[in-house]
């Protein structure tokens, strides 16, 4: 298993962040501040690149992956994502209650009987529509993509480099006409968005170990050509770029060498990168929260002044309250999982053992 790569768990952080941005700009937009029109509305673009660089870390990890070491990939996986995502859970469980029985509120959205279904982020595949904590939908198709790896990376592997230049560029098509036409966030479409993007981050990673790293120049030039067409094909109305210029930037930073790669070795950068899953969980909720006791109204500045502090104020309690689920819930979860995880793959092992101690032939029997 390789070292986690600073760069690529950096930029994971600023996809957290774009995605968030837009949901600022959105959540304040329906109260009358518009806060960063621009970049900011193809901030959806930052769930794509989660799936891409998904496919791609865990391509990295798990190139090797035999069968007898799926139950510990899977339970890795789960120690991962559901324990922070139930921690949310308890979190808007007792401020439904809390409002519930204090004013008689009852939220459509939020309907018990989803609870089961949202508990296991089945949502996506049931109903047809947002639910709870919306945002939980893209984590609900990571799980798809963990069941099926297995299966996909045992295939692709053994491809040669046609085969794989092949499916990149069918899934890169695919891409582009899914940010066209189909960008869905529940049901077949959905599904389809995060298989076509996992898979593609999938087989970036394993053409790009066919093919000997670059210069350092080199990365360093290709690294700020895919950056400078991210920011281009937002500020121009080309999103249905982006996720394959994304593509292109996971892939020389992975060779960590650039000049771009370099400066997300920075450990604010890192430390962004590692807790944007509980980043993206937790902002939406945090906002609902927040503005019912503390509106931007409440600020001394202009309106728009107000707007831009209210959410920076916000994202400070966001980043902070993630920092403290990190330590708390994300990080000892992972550790427990690894540590299960290893023994889900070393019971097999013995039992094969057992069994042919029990089968091999004693010195009195044997010929």
């Amino acid at each position: 298993m390789r070292k986690e790569s600073i760069a690529l768990t950096s930029i994971r952080g600023f996809a957290a962040l774009w995605v968030v941005g837009l949901h600022f700009d959105l959540n304040m937009g329906l109260v009358g501040y518009k806060l960063w029109p621009g970049l900011v509305h193809y901030g959806y673009a930052g769930v794509d690149i989660f799936f891409i660089l998904s496919g791609f870390i865990l391509t990295t990890v798990y190139r090797g992956l035999e069968w007898r070491g799926v139950g510990r990939f899977l339970t890795r996986r789960a120690f991962r994502i559901y324990p922070m995502h139930w921690a949310v859970i308890a979190g808007m469980l007792l401020i439904w209650v809390d409002a519930y029985l204090r004013f008689g509120v009852h939220n459509q959205e939020q309907q018990l009987r989803w609870l089961p279904v949202f508990s296991l982020m089945l949502q996506p595949l049931i109903y047809h529509r947002l639910m709870w904590n919306a945002v939980s939908w893209s984590v609900g198709i990571e799980v798809i993509c963990y069941i099926l790896f297995p299966i996909a990376i045992m295939r692709l592997r053994v491809a040669p480099i046609w085969v794989l230049a092949g499916v990149i560029v069918a899934l890169a098509g695919l891409e582009h006409h899914i940010q066209i036409y189909d960008l869905y966030v529940w049901g077949d479409g959905a599904v389809a968005r995060g298989l076509v993007g996992f898979g593609l981050g999938m087989a970036l990673r394993l053409l790009s170990e066919k093919i000997a790293d670059p210069s350092r120049l080199v990365a360093s030039v290709i690294e700020l050509i895919a950056l400078g067409c991210i920011v281009v094909a937002a500020s121009i109305g080309q999103g249905p770029y982006i996720p394959l210029f994304a593509g292109l930037l996971i892939v020389a930073l992975s060779w960590e060498s650039g000049i771009v790669a370099w400066a997300l070795n920075a450990r604010w950068c890192f430390w962004l990168g590692r807790i944007s899953y509980s980043v993206y969980l937790t902002h939406e909720e945090m906002i609902g929260l927040v503005w019912p006791h503390f509106p931007a109204t409440r600020l001394p500045f202009s309106h728009r002044v107000d707007g831009i502090v209210w959410t920076l104020m916000v994202l400070g309690l966001v980043l902070a309250l993630s920092t403290v689920t990190w330590y708390c819930i994300e990080e000892p979860f992972r550790k427990l999982g690894g540590w299960l995880g290893r023994r889900v793959e070393e019971r097999p092992v013995a039992r094969l053992a057992d069994s042919a101690s029990l089968i091999r032939p004693t010195s009195r029997g044997a010929v």
